[in-house]
Order: structure tokens, then C-alpha cells, then sequence
């Protein structure tokens, strides 16, 4: 039997790295070999604490992950040995250790169902790759700027200098809309303004806050997209939105008594709420080019980069959020 390495959480605010052994393949299955994984810092880290809904230890977590076909089973159509694939099924035999999606493994096998296939693995750069690792998030970032039907020239203000805050800012732009992001981070906003300058970034703890968001935005933000979920920083910015602007919920809401908005003055202001849940299949076919284009900046949010050895490193970080990190990927060969 084959045996892999996957990150596992056993409990709450631990992880460590555990050898499972694989289901043997079947005709319908195929095999993959991890080439890049991606931490996302947000789920990831709810199921670490284990507030994320359906979170149960014993777990493999994670959703971003590229690999390569290594075998097809006799029945698979549509999959060939060296194909680049994105997906997380697996099936292994340690029956106590469930998945919570599963990305970060050395090796899986399932059938191909949930695999999206990119053709050869060799036609792809590594720097392609690990930005298309971040698809998910990513695609997260784009299906608010489809629900809050951002438009050229509109002002939008994106709480969070995070990959759904800052690439929501870059696709807003993309639009023609103006964007602004706001962090309270001074290591995060340093960073980010360095690496795109063309995206102001302000600081939520600047004495002159409030009369940069008025000088960027006289009329008041068009929109104002949450990806923090912290209510009294939501609600010190929603009177800054005009009336009858949109307020996009991106953010995790588990804490329910930190999440608690003050929903009298988005009733005042007559705030169009919308929030969104996963991605759907037009913000893959959206979000995919771009990002292996490299048209989507995802590069300039990646701040680690380690090979599996060091992976509980990328652990550390996101438990403890020192030092700082945004973007974490995982090089498996």
C-alpha cells in the first residue's frame, strides 16, 4: 500500500505532519502527485481553531492544490499521465482522519470527478502555477465584484488588505472603478503599497483617516467590501458609503458576538447588503486566465514560499500570525 504525507490537525490549534496510507486505485481513478499547494489563511485558519461549521479532528485541510497525473484507471476519459491538475479528492485508509477538502497531501487517488485538468504540466511555469494555486480565493475576490455589480468610475473600499480584499481592489480596477484598500497591519500595508502602488492602501489606525476617505471619495464609497468580519471596524467605515451604496459581506462570521453589525445605520443609509459563499463556475472561467497571465498580480501577494520540509512553518505563521505573512505556498517536489 502507498503511504503519503499530509498536514493534519489532530485538535484544535494543532498541526503536525502525518503518514497515511492510500486507497489502492481503482479503473475509474487517477493518481496525483502534489506539485503546489496554497495555505488559505482564512478557512484554514477557523478550522485550526475549529470554529469553521462541519470542522471535525482529526483533519486534512485545504483547498488549493495543483498536481500532475501520474496513472489512470482504464475507464478515465478526459485525463491523461502528465496532465496538470487542480483538485482535492483523495481517499485514504485511516478512516478517523477525515478531510476538510484535503489539498495538503503528497499523493492522492479518487476518480477524476471535481479535477479540473490544464492540459500538460510541462507546458506551465512554476510561477504560473503557484499563482493559479490561489483560484479559489481568488475566485472568492471575483464573485463579489460580480454581486456588488461594481462599474467604472464608482469608488470602492475594500476592509482587508488580504488576497480577497487586494485582488477584489485589482479587479474593481480592472473595471474602471477606483479602488482603496484599508488595513490596520503596518508590516501588511507596507508591503502591498510597495509591491502595487497603483492601489492606495490606508491605514484604519491613521489620526487623519477619516479626511483621506473623504478626499478619495467626496461623494461617499459606491461600495464597501468586508473580508475581516471585526463589526465595530465595519461599522466606523458604513457612514462613509453613500446613501443607497452596497455593503459585500466576504468576510468568516463564526465569533457571532464579534459579528454583530449595527444594522440601524445601514437601514438609515439604505445599504444594498449582499454577501457571497464559495465560487461558481463562471468565476473559474473568470478568474483561471488571469491569474496564469499573470494579469492578476497574485505573485506580489505571496510572501513565503517553502518546500514541504518546511511546511509546518506555514502552520506556525498561520497560527501564531508572526511573522508576517499573506500569501503562503507549498512546494511539494
Amino acid at each position: 500500500m502507498a503511504t503519503i504525507q499530509a498536514v493534519v490537525f489532530p485538535k484544535a490549534d494543532a498541526y503536525e505532519v502525518r503518514e497515511l496510507t492510500l486507497a489502492e486505485p481503482g479503473p475509474g481513478d487517477i493518481v496525483v502527485r502534489t506539485l503546489v499547494t496554497a495555505i488559505s489563511p482564512g478557512t484554514e485558519r477557523w478550522i485550526l481553531r475549529g470554529k469553521h461549521l462541519g470542522t471535525r479532528f482529526p483533519c486534512v485541510p485545504g483547498y488549493h492544490r495543483l498536481g500532475v497525473v501520474e496513472s489512470c484507471g482504464a475507464e478515465v476519459k478526459g485525463h491523461a499521465v502528465g496532465d496538470l491538475v487542480y483538485g482535492s479528492g483523495n481517499r485514504w485508509q485511516e478512516s478517523d482522519v477525515v478531510s476538510m477538502w484535503g489539498a495538503h497531501v503528497s499523493r492522492s487517488v479518487s476518480a477524476p470527478g471535481g479535477y479540473r485538468n490544464y492540459g500538460p504540466a510541462a507546458a506551465m511555469s512554476r510561477e504560473a502555477m503557484e499563482r493559479l494555486a490561489f483560484t479559489i480565493l481568488c475566485g472568492v475576490s471575483n464573485r463579489g465584484v460580480n454581486r456588488a455589480e461594481i462599474q467604472a468610475g464608482q469608488r470602492t473600499l475594500h476592509l482587508g488588505a488580504g488576497i480577497v480584499g487586494h485582488c477584489a481592489a485589482q479587479l474593481a480596477r480592472r473595471r474602471g472603478a477606483l479602488p482603496m484598500v484599508i488595513d490596520r497591519d503596518p508590516e501588511r500595508i507596507a508591503f502591498v503599497s510597495a509591491r502595487m502602488p497603483a492601489i492606495p492602501v490606508v491605514n484604519l489606525d491613521d489620526p487623519d483617516l477619516e479626511a483621506k476617505l473623504k478626499a478619495f471619495a467626496p461623494n461617499g464609497f459606491d461600495v464597501l467590501q468586508d473580508t475581516v468580519g471585526h463589526a465595530a471596524t465595519t461599522d466606523r467605515l458604513v457612514p462613509l458609503v453613500r446613501a443607497q451604496g452596497t455593503l459585500l459581506l466576504q468576510a468568516q462570521y463564526f465569533d457571532r458576538q464579534t459579528c454583530a453589525l449595527d444594522l440601524d445605520q445601514i437601514k438609515v443609509r439604505e445599504l444594498t447588503v449582499k454577501t457571497t459563499c464559495g465560487i461558481r463556475e463562471e468565476d473559474w472561467a473568470q478568474t483561471a486566465p488571469l491569474l496564469i497571465s499573470g494579469e492578476l498580480a497574485m505573485s506580489a501577494l505571496i510572501t513565503h514560499r517553502l518546500p514541504a520540509a518546511r511546511l509546518l512553518e506555514g502552520y506556525g505563521m498561520l497560527h501564531t500570525g508572526t511573522p508576517h505573512s499573506i500569501g503562503i505556498v507549498i512546494h511539494w517536489d
